[in-house]
C-alpha cells in the first residue's frame, strides 16, 4: 500500500515541476546528433566566440519531426535509412559473393569439317581429288596379269537444304583412272543421288528421287569366265523415283513408282540393254520414336532393247517380292533399318528357269564412341545374268566398315566385304573377298592428304576365272 501512494506523489510532483518551467523551455528543438566533426568544440578548447549570445530558434516547425538522414551502419545493415541492401557494397568485414565464371567457348565436333558455300539457304560442299597409284590386276586376269600404275582424278559435291519445309539433299561423285599401262582398263567411274521432298500438308508429302552409278566389271564378275580380256566392260545405271506418302496418326502409307535404266558398254553386251520399271506399296506404324515395324511389297517389268540377246533368249521378266522389317533410331547411337522377305522372277522364254530367293536387307549405323562409328549394310537382288543358259543371278552383298578418329585430325578406317553370286540354270557359283584400309590426314578445313590399300580376291567355280588384285593410291584433296 506504501508503494502505490509512492508512486502517486512521484507523478504528481514531476507534472507540476514541468508545468513551472518557462515556456521557451517546453518548445526547445530536439537535440541533433553531431558528428566529430560538426562543430562542436571540446572541453579543452574553451568556450566558443559567440557564446555569449542567445541560442537561434530552430527552423524545424513546431510539432514536426526533423528529416531523416543515414546514421552510422545503416549502409552495412541495410536499415531504414540506408541504401537498398541489394546493391549496397559489402563492408570490409563481409564476404562478397562469387562471381558467375566466364563460360568456355563451345567446341567443335569436327573443327576441319568443309566450310561448304552458300546459294541461299541451300549449302554446297565441293571438292577435288587427285592421286596417283599402282594395281597389280587392272584387268582382273586370271593368267598373265599386267600391273600398271595409273592417275585418278575425281570431282563431287555434297548438298542439304536449311528451309522450314520441304527438303532438298543429295551427294555425287565422278571420275577417271588413267592406267599407263592397260589402256583397256581405263574409264570413268561414279555414282549419285539427289532426293527432294515437299510437304503439301502435315500428314501428306511428295518425294522424288535421281539416282546414277557407272563401274566397270571384269570378265569373271559378269560370270563370263577367266578369258583374257583387253577391255573392262562399263556398266552404267541410271533411275528415278516419284511417289507420296500420308500419314494417319501413327500409321504411314506410301505408294512410289520407279524406273531404271541399264546400259553396258566396252564389250559384247549390248544387246543386253534393257529398263524397268517398278512399283512399291509400303506401310509403317510408329511404336515410338526408335522402333517403326513396316512392311513392303514391290513388283516390276524388265523390257529389253532387243528381243533376243546374243545367246538367243529372250530375257524380258517380271518380279515381286514382299518382306517386312523394322526401322530403328536410338538416338544417335543406333540408327538404320533390317528387313526379310521373299522375291520371285519369271521370265518369257520358258527355257529360262524362275528365280526365286529370300531376301536379307540391313543398313544400320552404329556409333559405339564419339570416335568411332560402325556401318553394317547387307543386300540382296535377284539380277538378269547375261551368260548363257543362266536366268539370273542371285547376289547377296555384305559389307562392314569401321571408321575412328585418332585425333582431329587423323582419320583411319578399315573396311571389309563379301559378294556371292549363284546363278540359276547353270552350276557357276562366285565368291568376291575384299579388304580395305584408309587414312585422312586435315591440313586444315580445304586441304586433305589421303591414302588407301585394297586386296581383292575372286574366286570361282568356273575353272580360269579367280584371280587376284591389290591397289594402293595416295593423293590431296581440296574441298569447301
Amino acid at each position: 500500500m506504501l508503494s502505490r501512494y509512492s508512486r502517486v506523489w512521484a507523478t504528481a510532483l514531476l507534472g507540476a515541476a514541468f508545468a513551472a518551467l518557462p515556456a521557451a523551455a517546453q518548445t526547445a528543438p530536439p537535440l541533433e546528433l553531431r558528428g566529430p566533426d560538426d562543430g562542436l568544440a571540446s572541453p579543452d578548447d574553451g568556450p566558443p566566440p559567440d557564446a555569449g549570445a542567445p541560442p537561434a530558434r530552430s527552423k524545424t516547425p513546431v510539432g514536426r519531426l526533423p528529416a531523416l538522414k543515414p546514421y552510422a551502419g545503416a549502409q552495412r545493415l541495410g536499415l531504414r535509412g540506408g541504401p537498398d541492401p541489394l546493391v549496397a557494397t559489402p563492408g570490409p568485414t563481409i564476404a562478397a559473393a562469387p562471381s558467375q565464371p566466364p563460360r568456355r567457348p563451345r567446341r567443335e565436333e569436327n573443327p576441319f569439317e568443309p566450310v561448304g558455300l552458300y546459294a541461299g539457304n541451300l549449302r554446297l560442299t565441293p571438292y577435288i581429288e587427285q592421286s596417283v597409284g599402282y594395281s597389280s590386276n587392272p584387268l582382273g586376269s586370271a593368267r598373265s596379269a599386267k600391273a600398271s600404275a595409273f592417275s585418278q582424278t575425281e570431282v563431287g559435291v555434297a548438298m542439304q537444304s536449311n528451309w522450314s519445309r520441304n527438303e532438298l539433299t543429295g551427294s555425287a561423285r565422278l571420275g577417271y583412272n588413267d592406267y599407263f599401262k592397260a589402256s583397256g582398263a581405263s574409264a570413268p567411274y561414279g555414282n549419285g543421288v539427289v532426293d527432294y521432298r515437299l510437304d503439301a500438308s502435315r500428314d501428306l508429302s511428295f518425294d522424288t528421287e535421281g539416282r546414277y552409278a557407272v563401274a566397270t566389271q571384269t570378265n569373271s564378275q559378269l560370270g563370263l569366265g577367266g578369258a583374257a580380256s583387253q577391255n573392262l566392260t562399263l556398266v552404267s545405271t541410271y533411275g528415278a523415283t516419284l511417289g507420296a506418302t500420308q500419314k494417319f496418326g501413327d500409321l504411314s502409307l506410301g505408294l512410289h513408282g520407279t524406273v531404271d535404266r541399264v546400259q553396258y558398254s566396252g564389250g559384247s553386251l549390248a544387246t543386253d540393254d534393257y529398263a524397268d520399271y517398278g512399283l512399291k506399296l509400303r506401310a509403317g506404324y510408329r511404336l515410338s520414336e526408335a522402333l517403326q515395324p513396316f512392311a513392303e511389297i514391290d513388283g516390276d517389268s524388265r523390257r529389253y532393247d532387243k528381243t533376243l540377246d546374243a545367246s538367243g533368249y529372250d530375257r524380258a521378266s517380271q518380279g515381286v517380292l514382299g518382306k517386312a522389317g523394322l526401322r530403328v533410331s536410338f538416338s544417335q547411337m543406333l540408327t538404320g533399318e533390317a528387313s526379310m522377305g521373299y522375291g520371285v522372277r519369271d521370265y518369257r522364254d520358258a527355257r529360262l528357269s524362275e528365280v526365286g530367293a529370300p531376301l536379307i536387307d540391313a543398313s544400320l549405323i552404329w556409333s559405339a564412341t564419339p570416335l568411332t562409328t560402325v556401318t553394317l549394310r547387307t543386300a540382296t537382288t535377284l539380277q538378269d545374268a547375261v551368260v548363257a543358259g543362266a536366268s539370273g543371278d542371285i547376289n547377296r552383298a555384305y559389307t562392314i566398315n569401321l571408321d575412328h578418329a585418332l585425333t582431329q585430325r587423323i582419320r583411319l578406317g578399315l573396311s571389309g566385304g563379301l559378294t556371292t553370286d549363284r546363278y540359276v540354270g547353270i552350276s557357276e557359283r562366285d565368291h568376291s573377298y575384299n579388304l580395305g584400309l584408309t587414312g585422312e590426314y586435315h591440313l586444315s578445313r580445304e586441304v586433305v592428304l589421303k591414302a588407301s590399300y585394297t586386296h581383292q580376291q575372286f574366286i570361282s567355280s568356273l575353272p580360269g576365272s579367280s584371280y587376284k588384285s591389290d591397289t594402293a593410291l595416295i593423293g590431296v584433296r581440296l574441298q569447301r
